[in-house]
């Protein structure tokens, strides 16, 4: 067994996909915003300490958006898209 070391935080970003008529996480830009924030912490110099998760249904589906989840600090956000995102992991960061 070996004992494993934990990042310091971590993003969870719904991506999970419903069949129609179901809103779906995915149909509302979840890859997208998996991208944006992991582009985003590497180049800020904190994809090591930062982890970014793709999760399935966060119960607050949506075709307007994604839900993410910010962990230590138990935030939850839904109908979040990429242009929201700045202002939440700068949020996010200032807190940790």
């Amino acid at each position: 067994m070996k004992k494993e070391q934990l990042p310091k935080a971590r993003i969870f970003v719904c991506v999970n996909e419903k069949p129609a008529p179901k809103e779906s996480c995915l149909a509302g830009e979840g890859e997208k915003c998996v991208t944006w924030l992991r582009d985003e912490l590497r180049a800020r110099g904190k994809s090591t300490e930062i982890w970014v998760s793709r999760t399935k249904c966060q119960s607050y589906c949506s075709t307007k958006g994604t839900v993410v989840t910010f962990e230590p600090t138990h935030e939850q956000y839904s109908e979040v898209v990429v242009e929201d995102l700045k202002p939440l992991l700068d949020s996010f960061l200032e807190k940790l």
